[in-house]
């Protein structure tokens, strides 16, 4: 990471901590555990996917903005719209899209179900990322905003149910591995759609 980029951790981590004390953004609450919890958790992303250059992705659920503000923190050139339903929630999102001075980020602040309801004349994702939600939602509202060949990655604790996934779903890859300081382990599954 270069020096402009701990920087913006820094400053994401100090003001993430700030606003907890008034609004519920996370129930982690320690340094350290933000660190690896969230900010390794989310940038896992990059090692897992190869990411095309100038991708589209739709955070779905973002909360405080994870994972797509750590992966943005990283890769400048990725453009997001991080969903959230949650009015406190994207106020901090706005908020920190401010202050870290990060371009080409966009908040809709509404369900996933909402999103693709006003979706008419908006650019389909290459991506559509997901922590933390049941995957079954996310792929049954996901081919109408994606690009014929875009990707689903779910951040998962295990191998996704492949008994689970409906018919035209592939697996694309499964990387696994597990957060440092014994935090548990993790799997970022990326899936595809058959034509």
């Amino acid at each position: 990471m270069t020096a402009d980029q701990v920087s913006k951790f820094m400053i994401y981590l100090k003001q993430l901590k700030e606003w907890n004390k008034t609004t519920n953004l996370t129930s982690i609450v320690k340094d350290e555990e933000i660190v690896i919890k969230h900010f390794i958790d989310s940038i896992a992303a990059i090692k897992a996917e190869c990411f095309i250059d100038g991708s589209l992705i739709f955070d779905i659920g973002s909360g405080a903005g994870f994972p797509g503000i750590p992966i943005k923190i990283l890769r400048p050139d990725i453009r997001f719209v991080l969903i959230e339903p949650s009015k406190k929630k994207s106020s901090f999102l706005r908020y920190i899209i401010g202050l870290l001075r990060l371009r080409g980020v966009d908040v809709f602040e509404g369900s996933l179900e909402q999103f693709v309801d006003s979706f008419t004349n908006h650019e389909q994702a290459n991506y559509v990322i997901a922590r933390g939600i049941k995957f079954e939602f996310i792929i049954g509202l996901s081919r109408t905003i994606l690009t014929s060949n875009g990707k689903i990655l779910l951040f998962l604790s295990t191998l996704v149910d492949r008994a689970r996934l409906p018919s035209n779903t592939i697996v694309e890859n499964e990387y696994s591995f597990d957060l440092p300081a014994g935090y548990g382990p993790r799997v970022l599954t990326s899936l595809s759609f058959s034509s």
